[in-house]
């Protein structure tokens, strides 16, 4: 197989893994500000991963990329995910263009970029499935919090698998499950400092299903 089908097929498996997630969180069915909810949170993670620019925002970003699939840019025309990301963050929207297209398509279509560039980056790891379960705890994952687990996953990626496993119900280690625990009473503790231990615990356990 060419290099370049190679390289296709790994983007268009990012690109489908990104679309999973919106179809998980079921934002189609999503009042606009359930999509701004999961917007801010997922735009502050990728922020503080250094993967998307300190200025972009994620409707923005979603109408950049849905003009920029109408003049033929698409993820599968570049060697990588952040390769694209990079270019639709770059190009510029046409204002009438832009009336014509939904908030609610514009936040989608962002939601789904900002998701492929982190799977991209913790391709080892189930960012996809972390995703899935932070944008169904948003009243926990907030901007805030999101910003100083993303201080860990850069430090620890492993930590990924961990509070994935943790957040579904699915991990039954007790190592894996307590360093789940750790990890989100640490990033609690660091925004939230007035609650007690009892009072974060309660919280922490009211995420796993």
């Amino acid at each position: 197989m060419a290099l370049g089908a190679l390289i296709a097929g790994a983007v268009g498996t990012i690109v489908a893994a990104a679309v999973s997630v919106t179809k998980a969180l079921a934002v189609a069915g999503l009042a606009i500000q359930g999509l701004k909810a999961i917007g801010a949170v997922f735009t502050a993670l990728c922020k503080a991963l250094g993967l998307i620019k300190p200025e972009t925002e994620v409707e923005d970003l979603g109408d950049k990329a849905l003009q920029a699939e109408q003049d033929g840019i698409v993820p599968e025309n570049f060697d990588s995910y952040e390769e694209y990301m990079k270019t639709v963050e770059d190009y510029e929207t046409d204002p009438e263009r832009s009336k014509q297209i939904s908030q609610e398509d514009k936040m989608r279509k962002g939601l789904e970029l900002i998701s492929g560039v982190m799977i991209e980056k913790f391709n080892d790891f189930p960012m996809s499935d972390l995703l899935v379960s932070m944008g169904k705890n948003i009243d926990f994952f907030t901007p805030e919090k999101v910003g100083e687990l993303a201080g860990v996953i850069m430090k620890e990626p492993n930590v990924i698998g961990d509070l994935s496993g943790y957040l579904s119900g699915t991990e039954k280690n007790d190592a894996k499950l307590e360093s789940a625990i750790d990890t989100l009473t640490s990033v609690t503790k660091m925004v939230e400092p007035e609650k007690n231990d009892v009072e974060i615990l309660r919280d922490i356990a009211a995420l796993r299903k």
